[in-house]
């Protein structure tokens, strides 16, 4: 296989760890939010148990979710080093983003709490922007 279409660490844990169909999930590789109009960013660390713990417990819980919303992931590995300043301090466990109109409007950064399933379903909340 030509190196140029072997998987990313990023798509291979999507391939292996999804529960949402292919169609629903992709790599984010941007540096910038300003582009994202509604979605979930969720920053995976390869290398760390806790985050890909976090990744199932998310897709599984939005592959139970009507009109699921876009997730996106991207590797913290891969980050600009600014990236402290859209994301605060990121510690390779999951930390996951509500993104809406490019600004950050919520974030859930601990899956271990029993909390942290009210946190993505209020999707739909996070994500519309309510009517003027």
């Amino acid at each position: 296989m030509p190196a140029n279409s072997e998987k990313t660490g990023v798509e291979k844990s999507i391939a292996l760890y999804s529960s949402l169909p292919p169609n629903e999930v992709s790599e984010w590789l941007s540096g910038s939010i300003e582009d994202i109009d509604s979605a979930i960013l969720f920053v995976l660390a390869t290398w760390s148990v806790p985050s890909t713990i976090a990744f199932v417990k998310l897709t599984r819980r939005l592959a139970n979710t009507p009109a699921s919303p876009a997730l996106l992931v991207c590797d913290i590995d891969k980050l600009s080093s600014d990236a402290d300043k859209l994301f605060g301090n990121l510690r390779g466990v999951g930390e996951t983003f509500w993104i809406r109109d490019g600004q950050v409007v919520a974030s859930l950064r601990d899956y271990t709490s029993d909390e942290w399933g009210n946190v993505v379903d209020r999707n739909s909340e996070m994500l519309h922007a309510p009517p003027s």
